[in-house]
């Protein structure tokens, strides 16, 4: 059976390890002995290769485990532990022996994204399961976009209203389509963005993407790549980060740290804020990113799966 261990019970280990090495008293006239020579085998399930059983194949009798930098620690002769992502990843197994502690560290190597994982976490969410990956657009109701700083949807500084949808329609129809399996981030903006005063337009009316400048042509249509990160950020349910010159998602003044003040990033950051399903026929998704533009200010995106 595997038990979780926490960084705490850990550093209560190597101390515990450290004290018996310094203060235990020698038995029977010999020494306590040399260090544990710890070692393992790591055993894939032959369901599912990204299901992964470690086996503790020295001597001690104390095996705690570390899989990558997690804080979850594992103990016991036999801990079990997947991946969602394929990917190389380090194992480590701490051993306690009459010595002191010593501990190993090998590599793993996952061949493949685990597609059952995608049915039950965020990235699987965002990206979906299938080969076309999940098409999203901002959602066509007021406050699809807010910026603010009481919290990061708070929108206490400015939020778009229901004209908008209108007003503002060669923004409501761009299309970001993330796919699980490829990590493909495509960006669509039907050959249109909206004239705001950032980018050199004041009219606030719809401009054919002909009229960006050079400088400004990569926030145009094209093809990125996204990475994910289970678990981070503001609200613990990961962030999603769109790389590429010109990636972005909902404005493209919004960045990291700030707002733009010249040309594209290369990468943003998204904290999920918020995801749910609403049903109906058909049923939809709504996912809420944010990203800090410094201090406490938030930009936030509410995007309506299709």
């Amino acid at each position: 059976m595997t038990h979780k261990f926490s960084m705490f019970r850990i550093a209560m280990f190597v101390a515990a390890a450290s004290v018996c090495f310094t203060a235990c008293k020698k038995t029977d006239g010999g020494e306590l002995g040399g260090l544990p020579k710890p070692d393992f085998v790591a055993i894939p399930s032959a369901d599912n290769p990204n299901n992964i059983t470690l086996v503790n194949t020295s001597s001690t009798s104390q095996p705690v485990w570390r899989v990558g930098n997690s804080t979850n620690l594992l103990r016991g002769d036999s801990a079990k532990t997947s991946f969602d992502v394929r990917g190389t990843y380090d194992i480590t197994l701490f051993a306690l022996g009459h010595g002191g502690i010593d501990s190993v560290t090998k590599q793993i190597v996952i061949a493949q994204d685990d597609v059952t994982a995608c049915e039950r976490n965020v990235k699987g969410f965002i990206a979906g399961c299938g080969s076309d990956g999940k098409k999203w657009k901002l959602n066509p109701e007021a406050g699809a976009y807010k910026v603010g700083d009481a919290n990061p949807t708070a929108g206490n500084w400015w939020a778009s209203g229901a004209g908008d949808v209108s007003v503002r329609s060669c923004e409501f129809n761009d299309e970001y389509t993330f796919t699980y399996s490829t990590g493909a981030f495509v960006y669509d903006n039907k050959g249109d963005f909206f004239g705001d005063g950032y980018l050199g337009d004041n009219t606030g009316t719809c401009q054919p993407s002909s009229n960006y400048t050079s400088t400004q042509a990569p926030w145009g249509s094209g093809t990125f790549t996204f990475s994910f990160v289970e678990g981070a950020g503001y609200a613990g349910l990961g962030q999603l980060t769109v790389t590429g010159l010109g990636a972005h998602i909902g404005l493209q003044k919004v960045r990291n740290g700030g707002e733009v003040t010249s040309g594209p990033a290369t990468a943003i950051t998204y904290d999920v804020l918020a995801k749910s399903h609403v049903d109906g026929t058909p049923g939809y998704d709504l996912l809420t990113v944010g990203t800090n533009i410094g201090g406490n200010g938030w930009w936030a995106f509410t995007l309506r799966s299709y």
